[in-house]
């Protein structure tokens, strides 16, 4: 009977194998994800003020950290996310009745309604106190 030489390869693959697994697994286990985004630290808490929750998002939003600004943002609006790019802002002042929201020049890359001419406009951001801290509650033009 004909002696296989291919069965010696193949358990050293095996082996090769369950150990990179097993490195994987233990590395998985030694550094849990995060429970929150990362990027651009921490997400700003409970007792941050409206200032710098609104300064985090705009820097999330033109660094394109898409984790912060979804974190930052309340389901009653869209996080700024991907497109269009925000390249620029520049803080004109707070805005409306109860001050609760920061006017903008934005600059983007595409149109923000939806055209291909990026440029500048103003928009402005509302927050909203919410148990877990300020966060955008809506957002538009002018």
């Amino acid at each position: 009977m004909a002696k296989s030489t291919w069965k010696v390869p193949l358990v050293g693959l095996a082996i090769v194998v369950g150990l990179g697994g097993t490195l994987i697994g233990a590395n998985a286990l030694l550094n849990p994800a995060s429970d929150g985004p990362t990027a651009g630290g921490p997400v700003p808490g409970a007792d941050a003020t409206l200032s710098s929750t609104a300064h985090t998002y705009m820097e999330a939003a033109k660094q394109d950290d898409c984790d912060m600004t979804r974190a930052l943002t309340t389901s009653n609006t869209t996080a700024w996310c991907d497109r269009p790019r925000l390249l620029s802002y520049t803080f004109l002042g707070r805005t409306g009745d109860d001050g609760e929201c920061m006017a903008y020049t934005v600059t983007t890359d595409t149109g923000l309604d939806g055209t291909d001419e990026g440029g500048t406009e103003p928009w402005s951001f509302c927050y909203r106190l919410t148990k877990a801290g300020w966060r955008l509650w809506d957002q538009g033009q002018g």
